[in-house]
């Protein structure tokens, strides 16, 4: 006999599912079946199936859509093992936890084994980091000693990781099959449906058992706009709903311990979610539906092990005693913000709120910022300067300067990003200009007006349309979509990038094609220009220049200030080459600008990371090396040679990014994996130029032919009328 069918019911997303599957697989269980159940609406999975053959997969097939209950019931009709396992396609079980579940079931024949579940949005290869950060904390295996078997069962079955006011889940929970027999799923219901299956289920069971370090991850979504959840889709009032579900809970189970672990888990829903709102959200439905709500599920409840002080905000609540309540929430809440007074951003964006954001708006202020105050550079840079030599006595003008040493012409007002000066100057500026996402810290007015010149046009794969998230955030996605709401214009060089920032970004206002002001320069520099720049960067004026400018990879980010990061060109075997002709100007990621090392090339190589302004070094430069980075659509305006030096193309193609052209088809130049190559390249490099010259000739039309130096212009005339 099967000792365990586990069931996975699957709508979309073809990576989550091969998340999920990946992970069974990791588990090495040989007396299994997977029943997958395939939902006819969803995408098909045919070819992700065939990377499975070792795995025991039944597949019950759709050909219109069904909802997970009836999806879990058709899984449960097939099921033969002596457990059952529902796991999620979105969801991963870590490491062995599954496995521990079926030895614990083995061993004790108990008819209900379960794990902890932990709702996390990151992709399976980076899960285990967040556990290292949860490991500081305390967590269940510490009580484990303290409780019994039933006990911790409880505990893990409500879960403090999961979602603030969800109780009960069929997930990670084998159960055993004959306990169950004629129990199904409720078809009628679309959301939550797991609560009166499992009051039922739980009610018959007779032995219980929780299993320390079995982990399985819930997944959170990272597109809540073109791959939401159930849970996501849900809509309506939430609150109502879950409150709803958990009454029903609390007078359906039979279970009074399990009744223990739901008043511990709605009183610290309460107590670290339900009472800031009380205090102080807007909606009046805090202070009163949800509120009389909430009372009532408490009505007969007995909480145990609460301080003094909890005891009495509970006291309030039960008494209805509204004043009393939010008088003790104003204590509780100033000297949580008194202890972290220590923390001076926290006072900062206090004060920018409660005082800086309630003053009146300059209507001439204008506050420009670039890749987050550390240059004056880029779209804003250019945008100011049209600005300032045009309109110098219309405008009060403010630049955001980490380094407030840098020389600005029109000598503006510089602030610090995140200083005292800057929240105030944010708060009472009309105009904000930016390359990228303002912070999420800002709050925009009501009469203030974003305009965004983003940074680039895209090559590699931004924001939603991005599939797993490598970087150390796994919520990027949803920062795109915060920030963007907020853009009264977003700015775009060409047709192309107008599509992308417009799926990248889920953007639904108009996108202005003007060109980017930063590329005005590539147009209207002369000579004399050039000249100045050479020797502002104190460069040999009798070698022809190479600019090097790799982008960063995504899973070279593993946290703020921590990079792990190595030059792959190797500088050393260019140097041996063609120092005589050619040097080398080596511009990273502004991400990565302080790791660079170049001992022993110091006189043939030379950093200019931190040069604030790449279109300068554009100018100056004969032929471009980039790799994935944006930078080579705006060198292409010189119709100056490029180079690409992809060493790593399969793994940013294929599991980092991706790309939004055809990398091998498209770009104006070679595709180049060794140094070798790129040396033969710029010996060769007069031959090349007649090779692509077709190829860059459709690509300058394509993404190029908007700009004329007039970019700066255009978008003044529309912002500013």
């Amino acid at each position: 006999m099967t000792f365990i069918s586990i069931i996975i019911p699957f709508d979309t997303v073809k990576r989550y599912l091969k998340d999920c599957l990946d992970s069974l697989r990791e588990q090495n269980i040989d007396d299994c079946e997977i029943i997958l159940v395939l939902n006819g609406a969803g995408e098909s999975v045919d070819d992700l199936l065939k990377e499975y053959d070792d795995l025991n997969i039944i597949i019950k097939s759709f050909d219109s859509s069904i909802n997970v209950s009836k999806a879990r019931n058709e899984g449960l009709k097939i099921a033969e093992g002596q457990y059952v396992y529902f796991i999620d396609s979105d969801d991963y079980i870590y490491q062995d936890a599954l496995s521990k579940l079926i030895d614990v079931a083995k061993n004790t024949n108990a008819d209900f084994i379960n794990g902890e579940r932990i709702n996390t949005g990151f992709i399976k290869e980076r899960f285990a980091e967040e556990l290292d950060k949860l490991a500081e904390k305390k967590r269940y295996p510490l009580l484990k000693n303290k409780l019994s078997d039933d006990e911790f069962s409880f505990k893990l079955l409500v879960g403090d990781k999961t979602n603030d006011f969800e109780i009960l889940s069929a997930l990670h929970c084998l159960i055993k099959r004959d306990k169950i027999d004629n129990l199904l799923f409720d078809e009628s219901i679309v959301y939550q449906s797991d609560y009166e299956f499992m009051i039922d289920a739980l009610n018959r069971m007779e032995s219980f058992v929780g299993v320390e370090n079995a982990i399985y991850a819930k997944r959170i979504r990272d597109d809540p706009i073109n791959l939401k959840s159930l849970n996501d889709e849900m809509g309506g009032d939430t609150f109502l709903i879950y409150a709803e579900k958990f009454k029903e809970a609390i007078e359906n189970i039979n279970i009074e311990r399990l009744k223990d672990e739901f008043s511990s888990k709605l009183f610290k829903y309460y107590y670290s979610n339900f009472s800031d709102k009380f205090y102080a959200n807007p909606n009046k439905k805090w202070r009163n539906e949800y509120f009389d709500m909430l009372v009532g599920l408490m009505a007969d409840m007995d909480f145990k092990n609460l301080s003094f002080y909890q005891k009495r905000e509970l006291k309030a609540l039960k008494s209805h005693d509204k004043n009393k309540l939010r008088k003790l929430l104003k204590l509780r809440i100033n000297f949580s913000k008194l202890l972290e007074m220590d923390n001076m951003w926290r006072i900062k964006a206090a004060i920018y709120y409660k005082i800086f954001n309630k003053k009146e708006i300059n209507q001439k202020q204008i506050i420009f910022c670039s890749f987050r105050g550390d240059y004056y550079s880029d779209s804003p840079k250019y945008l100011y300067e049209y600005l300032y030599e045009n309109y110098p006595d219309e405008f009060d003008y403010v630049w955001v300067l980490n380094d407030k040493n840098v020389k600005v012409p029109g000598n503006p007002k510089k602030v610090k990003r995140f200083s005292l000066d800057f929240y105030k100057e944010v708060a009472r500026s009309k105009y904000w200009i930016i390359n990228g996402r303002q912070s999420v810290v800002l709050a925009k007015r009501k009469d203030q007006i974003i305009v965004s010149t983003w940074h680039g046009t895209p090559l590699k794969k931004l924001g939603l349309d991005i599939g797993n998230v490598h970087t150390r955030d796994p919520f990027l996605k949803h920062s795109y979509i915060d920030v963007s709401k907020e853009w009264d214009y977003l700015i775009s060089p060409n047709r192309y990038t107008t599509d992308i920032l417009k799926s990248s970004f889920g953007y639904e206002r108009e996108i202005f094609e003007s060109g980017y002001p930063r590329n005005d320069i590539l147009y209207n520099a002369d000579e004399n220009k050039v000249n100045e720049i050479k020797s502002r960067l104190n460069i040999p004026n009798d070698k022809k220049i190479i600019l090097y400018a790799p982008t960063w990879r995504d899973d070279e980010f593993v946290d703020i200030g921590s990079v792990k990061f190595k030059l792959q060109l190797e500088l050393d075997k260019l140097k041996e080459a063609l120092s005589d002709e050619y040097i080398v100007l080596v511009r990273t990621h502004y991400f990565i600008s302080n790791n660079l090392d170049l001992s022993g090339v110091e006189d043939f190589a030379f950093d200019v990371s931190r040069y604030d302004d790449i279109a300068e070094l554009y100018l100056v430069a004969d032929i471009l090396i980039t790799d994935y980075s944006s930078v080579f659509f705006d060198y292409a305006n010189l119709k100056r040679p490029i180079l690409y030096y992809t060493y790593d193309l399969e793994k940013y193609e294929n599991v980092l990014r991706g790309f939004y052209l055809d990398i091998h088809e498209e770009v104006p130049g070679p595709l180049l994996k060794t140094t070798e190559e790129v040396i033969d390249s710029i010996k060769n490099i007069e031959s090349l130029k007649e090779e692509y010259k077709d190829k860059y000739d459709a690509f300058y039309e394509r993404f190029c032919s908007i700009e004329d130096g007039n970019a700066s212009k255009r978008i003044v005339e529309k912002v500013w009328k």
